[in-house]
């Protein structure tokens, strides 16, 4: 009997998942709570081990063709002046893609079923299937219906058909149910309302990828805690110019860092990172930009200021505080940033996830299910958790250290370090090796 899996949410771990597990003969259901299926954020670096996956789920020559394939240029400090010169070979050599782009590839025909908000999850420990409840018609919040579904939340709690049971899906914040009102809610009134809401689903395994938020990991994770990074990004899709890199690109200067690459379509995605309060937005989020990076290089400057105000993207960067000692439960795995969110500062989140999604749809086609778990386990938590460990160590030197004498410091460290040191630092992360191989 073909086995059934749910994977919660759409972004680019989770249709990799689905990929992945489908190769390995499983029916999968993948469920996004937004309305419309989308790629959050800007563009991508995909390095040779992100590559290598995406090889194993099938899209790794789709990716080589629409991406920019170019060889890093280097550090330097935020005036230009060059800090450290990468090694030109070609195992330095990255794709780096817009992620509309690549979500366009990984999704390929796939039906994703949207509005579907996930609101609770269990495990089958109990003996049963995992499951989880979602939610029909929740509105995305990040998108401009949020407001207006809050209100209908409110016109709810106030209503005369609802019940206590209803008001403990309502969000935090939310005004209480009228006790007049609840009082004359029936119970079958109450069930109805929520049997119309509210559905449980079963499968086999339940997937979550559903982002550093991911409701499956607060669901059976409950002590699992995100963590703010004291730093804040600026993200952009401009055309690219004469002044623009023809390849990787990162500038460091006291407290923030900025870096940009040519992607497809003849672009150039660049990103900024600054040391920033949590929660702080501008009304012109262009003007801030620079306003942040005003005294760095022309190119720098430019850059943000060719950026269009709709293509503009300010977010606050977080990671998984917590590290978990297994990505799964029964029934229950973790794939990218649900399990191991870390900092953008070593370009490895993406990568990791497919790394994540290939890994488990090969376990998953070699193995039982328990034992391909137990094996998830062993091949992806203390890799996963490296790259975040040193994600961590580098947003300490770039975004962090503001100290003048810290970082002129750091600029002759790196000004000193060879070529073909750092290449083989970089060894370990870029050389993933897949179950297929090693089994």
């Amino acid at each position: 009997m073909t086995q059934t899996a749910i994977i919660v949410g759409a972004g680019l771990g989770g249709l990799a998942a689905a990929r992945g597990l489908e190769a390995a003969g499983w029916q999968v259901r993948v469920l996004e709570s937004a309305q419309e299926a989308r790629a959050l954020g800007a563009g991508i670096t995909v390095t040779g081990n992100g590559l290598a996956a995406l090889d194993e789920l099938g899209v790794g020559d789709a990716v080589r063709e629409r991406a920019v394939r170019a060889l890093p240029e280097g550090i330097l400090t935020d005036q230009g002046s060059p800090l450290q010169q990468q090694l030109q070979a070609d195992s330095s050599a990255v794709h780096a893609i817009h992620r509309a782009t690549l979500h366009e590839i990984l999704r390929g025909d796939r039906e994703i079923e949207t509005g579907m908000r996930v609101v609770s999850g269990t495990d089958a420990s109990g003996g049963g299937r995992a499951s989880v409840t979602i939610e029909h018609g929740a509105a995305d919040p990040d998108s401009s219906d949020a407001r207006s579904e809050r209100e209908r939340r409110k016109d709810r709690a106030r209503g005369t058909k609802l019940g206590r049971r209803i008001h403990r899906a309502l969000e935090p914040g939310d005004e209480p149910i009228d006790r007049k009102a609840e009082s004359r809610a029936s119970k079958a009134q109450v069930r109805a309302v929520e049997d119309a809401r509210f559905e449980t689903l079963e499968a086999d395994l339940v997937v979550g990828a559903d982002g550093i938020d991911s409701a499956v990991r607060q669901a059976l994770w409950p002590k699992a805690r995100t963590d703010y990074s004291g730093a804040t990004a600026w993200l952009g899709v401009v055309q690219a110019e004469a002044d623009s890199p023809a390849g990787p690109r990162m500038y460091l200067g006291r407290g923030a860092e900025f870096g940009m690459e040519p992607i497809d379509g003849g672009r150039v995605y660049w990103w900024g990172m600054s040391f920033a309060r949590m929660g702080r937005r501008a009304d012109d989020e262009i003007v801030a930009a620079l306003a942040q990076f005003d005294d760095w290089a022309p190119e720098v400057r430019d850059h943000i200021a060719a950026t269009p105000q709709a293509g503009i993207i300010r977010r606050d960067l977080f990671s998984l505080a917590t590290r978990l000692r297994s990505y799964h439960r029964p029934g229950v795995v973790l794939v990218g940033d649900a399990a191991h969110a870390m900092l953008p500062t070593l370009g490895q989140g993406g990568n990791a996830s497919f790394e994540d999604a290939a890994t488990l749809g090969i376990l998953l086609g070699d193995h039982s299910l328990d034992q391909a778990l137990l094996e998830y386990d062993r091949e992806r938590v203390a890799r996963t958790q490296r790259f975040m460990t040193i994600s961590e160590r580098l947003a300490r030197t770039n975004t962090r250290m503001r100290n003048p004498l810290l970082v002129a410091a750091r600029n002759g460290l790196l000004n000193l370090t060879p070529e073909l040191a750092t290449e083989i630092a970089g060894d370990w992360m870029l050389a993933w090796h897949s179950p297929r191989h090693t089994s």
